[in-house]
């Protein structure tokens, strides 16, 4: 039975070498909780949850739509005062821009309002309480980052071509570790000059849009992240359609940089060196991967009240294609 169960593992490496398999990535989701919510900055979600409590001398069906009800009303307002207190960039608050521009604050509005029920975590005490979760995305169709991008001037931009095969860089792995970093829609990467090498003036507005401007992740203070990227977490075996769902977001020959120091009112951005800045500089393919904004910034795990961890305990969060 144990050489059985051993054979099977060593199976199962392989396997999760080959094309066509997902696996997951080392690195674990950078979830940030405040007051009223939570916004997981890898997978791009803001969540916040409301309780209802039925009214006295109602009963059955109809008590529970009521605590349905006031849930739901709960939880929106606190999605909204969790969506007011997202950084933007390095110095601005989603909120900064609500007060500022109506147009703004009526999409945010209806951001919130068309968030969705988390059936999963609903929860139904046996005094008629409910516990209710709703969602809303970050980037992606019908996003937060949507209304942000003609107010940073994220404009679409010439992608240019992939990098030959073998060559180039295909993205950027920054190690912000120790620096106190903390997530935005639009980090910017500045050289010891305060050059901007990376931000909303330099990625395209649909991959942005699509993708989020950049990927956060966590890792150990320890983690070599020189091999991040093919440290995996093993799925029961699972093929797909095709090699490119198991291709990290940084592609497979990231340049990667460690960070310097953290920059801005917010602790957003990430200044680097000038050897890293002219590596940047200095590689010919880079420019398309940075505009297709193929960028992953490994924080610590715990940052001044985020949480870098599996959300929910989901062993295997970090495997969606």
């Amino acid at each position: 039975m144990r050489g059985l169960i051993v054979g099977m593992l060593a199976a199962c490496l392989i396997a999760c070498a080959a094309p066509g398999v997902v696996c997951a990535e080392a690195g674990q989701d950078l979830i940030e909780q405040t007051a009223t919510g939570k916004i997981n900055w890898t997978t791009g979600w803001v969540r916040a949850t409301g309780v209802g409590v039925p009214p006295p001398n109602v009963g059955g069906v109809q008590a529970r739509a009521m605590a349905e009800r006031a849930a739901f009303a709960v939880a929106l307002r606190n999605l909204l005062e969790t969506v007011k207190g997202i950084r933007v960039d390095s110095k601005t608050l989603v909120e900064n821009y609500m007060v500022s521009s109506d147009v703004i604050k009526t999409q945010v509005s209806g951001f919130v309002k068309a968030a969705q029920v988390d059936k999963d975590k609903t929860v139904m005490q046996p005094d008629g309480t409910v516990e209710l979760t709703v969602k809303a995305p970050l980037w992606g169709a019908e996003s937060l980052i949507a209304p942000m991008m003609s107010a940073k001037g994220v404009e679409p931009r010439e992608l240019g071509a992939e990098p030959d095969e073998g060559n180039g860089s295909t993205g950027l792995i920054i190690d912000a570790r120790g620096l106190g970093v903390l997530p935005a829609c639009f980090p910017e990467v500045l050289d010891e000059n305060g050059a901007v090498l990376y931000g909303p003036d330099t990625v395209d507005r649909l991959a942005a849009e699509k993708d989020g401007a950049a990927k956060y992740i966590t890792a150990p203070k320890d983690a070599n992240l020189s091999s991040l990227e093919r440290a995996y977490v093993i799925r029961p075996v699972q093929f797909v359609a095709g090699p490119a769902s198991v291709v990290p977001r940084e592609g497979r020959r990231p340049l990667r940089i460690k960070g310097l120091n953290k920059t801005g009112v917010l602790k957003a951005n990430i200044l680097i060196s000038h050897d890293d800045a002219e590596k940047i500089k200095g590689d010919p393919h880079i420019g398309g991967a940075l505009r297709r904004s193929r960028v992953t910034i490994v924080t610590d795990p715990l940052i001044g009240g985020t949480q870098g961890r599996l959300e929910d305990g989901d062993l295997f969060a970090g495997m969606r294609p």
